[in-house]
């Protein structure tokens, strides 16, 4: 049933469709996270207490309401928190968004779509802009849907839960707790076979030379993923020749397709290990 579900969300999130604010709003579950830390703060609760109340007892709660309203009303309730989690506007669209504005040669609006969307500020005409781009387009992917993906594998709609819950907390912490240790350990087995993936769809030797030196760091994996772009799209010199926006449309067109390459391994791979274990 969670393939089923999976699918089917994944499906709907590719619809043009009026969702409110709560189902696309980029800081959907920080929203959801921050009154509940800070309730916890006012109280005088220290960083692990607040983490525990704002992210280890929604999971519990969730878990025990998954489990005691039967199979069919329980996947309702898991379509609707995969598809909140997820968000119900795919960032393939937002990259697509920006494929269109680069064809157009609208620099104005591409700018502003790529601060938008991906949080980054500058100049197309700028060298690293491209770069830094698309290394923030994949951070986001990895974050926010191979990783959550892959939880939802292993354990399940909980454990999905708990790594976007505890990613949340953790960006609104400033110490390293208990929120940044599970983060780290969260995500350092997905990023890893994200790059395995991007080897096995792109350029092997790009996707993994530059990050040979921070395969093995305890870490998010932000430097090894950001060590990958856009090495591993393996794209002709001919390219750099190209004008900025020219330039932009041709390496986020590659962008796009390895990422769709990767989702379909991940897919593929996913089904496989909830066929094995499940």
């Amino acid at each position: 049933m969670t393939i089923v579900t999976l699918l089917f969300v994944l499906g709907l999130r590719r619809f043009d469709l009026a969702w409110a604010p709560m189902w696309v709003a980029p800081n959907r579950v920080d929203n959801a996270v921050a009154p509940m830390m800070q309730w916890a703060e006012k109280r005088k609760f220290g960083e692990n207490l607040v983490w525990l109340f704002a992210v280890v007892l929604p999971v519990i709660l969730w878990h025990w309401l998954y489990v005691s309203v039967g199979v069919w009303l329980g996947s309702l309730l898991a379509g609707a928190l995969l598809l909140w989690l997820l968000g119900a506007e795919s960032e393939l669209r937002y990259l697509e968004g920006l494929i269109q504005r680069a064809l157009m040669r609208d620099k104005e609006q591409f700018e502003q779509q790529a601060n938008k969307y991906f949080h980054l500020c500058g100049d197309v005409e700028d060298a690293t802009y491209l770069p830094l781009l698309m290394r923030r387009i994949l951070q986001q992917e990895s974050t926010k849907v191979f990783a959550l993906l892959f939880w939802l594998f292993v354990g399940g709609f909980w454990a999905a839960l708990l790594y976007a819950l505890n990613y949340a907390c953790m960006q609104r912490q400033t110490g390293l707790g208990l929120a940044t240790f599970l983060h780290r350990l969260m995500s350092w087995l997905p990023n890893r076979l994200l790059v395995v993936a991007l080897a096995l769809v792109g350029s092997f030797r790009g996707a993994t030379e530059e990050g040979e030196r921070y395969w093995w760091a305890f870490n998010d994996g932000s430097a090894l993923l950001a060590a990958a772009m856009p090495q591993a799209l393996d794209l002709p010199e001919a390219v750099h020749e190209l004008a900025p926006l020219a330039k932009a449309e041709v390496q986020l067109k590659a962008l796009q397709s390895i990422i769709l390459r990767c989702m379909a391994l991940w897919l593929i791979f996913g089904v496989l290990w909830y066929m094995l274990v499940g």
